[in-house]
């Protein structure tokens, strides 16, 4: 085996019998082996930096979704008045706060509403105002009922029923309803929302006070209170 240069590349001449023509390969130079190092080094450093790239831009995606992700408003009701007109309807007040927690995102409600439930059966419905709220503030929201709301007589009657047996009402839940956008940003990216506050077995119970409405019939001297703190589990179905 010989090695014999052609111009500036070295060839590699192999015989391996006496007749055979010889076999010249070309021998790799230092340049080409350099050549081929810096290649394989700029593909593997290019995708490092894809890599990194990419997690980066995830992970700022990320966190800036969970910057304009607003946190749910909280809801408490804190007072329940019940009594019943001659008709054995109910004419009730209930009193809730509700706050915004988010301190730089101002929140709306839109056609926000409260409808009440006895022994998971829909008595009726009172729609109340719009309202807004800044960050970080909290509201108390009076809300009146009475036979105009009802929906079910037959329910509504059964409150009442259960008022001269056990001395409450059993299965008394309150919904509040609203229709929640959140500014600025937030609702650019989610949407409004629809809320929805559940405040399971509100305690109202049997009082010797008279309930001070006009339209409740005076010869009824007695309803039922609920004075207390109860906690009304919030639902926003897009926000995480």
């Amino acid at each position: 085996m010989d090695t014999v240069e052609e111009g500036k590349q070295p060839l590699l001449i192999t015989v391996t019998h006496a007749g055979d023509v010889p076999e010249l390969r070309s021998i790799p130079s230092n340049e080409q082996i350099s050549e081929s190092a810096n290649t394989s080094r700029w593909s593997f450093l290019f995708k490092l930096l894809l890599v990194i790239t990419t997690i980066g831009v995830s992970t700022a995606g990320i966190a800036l979704i969970i910057l304009i992700t607003p946190t749910p408003p909280t809801v408490h009701i804190h007072s329940m008045h019940i009594a019943f007109n001659e008709h054995h309807l109910p004419i009730w007040s209930a009193t809730f706060t509700i706050k915004n927690p988010n301190e730089k995102l101002r929140v709306t409600y839109e056609s926000p509403s409260v409808c009440v439930f006895h022994r998971r059966k829909h008595v009726g419905t009172v729609r109340i105002g719009a309202f807004g709220q800044s960050g970080g503030e909290g509201n108390e929201v009076v809300v009146k009922g009475d036979e105009t709301g009802v929906i079910d007589e037959e329910a509504a009657r059964g409150m009442e029923d259960d008022v001269a047996m056990t001395g409450s009402v059993v299965g008394l839940d309150m919904v509040f309803l609203g229709r929640v956008g959140f500014y600025p940003g937030a609702s650019t990216v989610w949407g409004k929302q629809n809320m929805t506050a559940v405040c399971k077995n509100v305690k109202a119970m049997l009082s010797s006070d008279d309930y001070d409405d006009d339209k409740l019939n005076k010869t009824k001297s007695w309803g039922l209170t609920f004075d207390d703190r109860q906690d009304c589990r919030v639902r926003l179905p897009v926000f995480p």
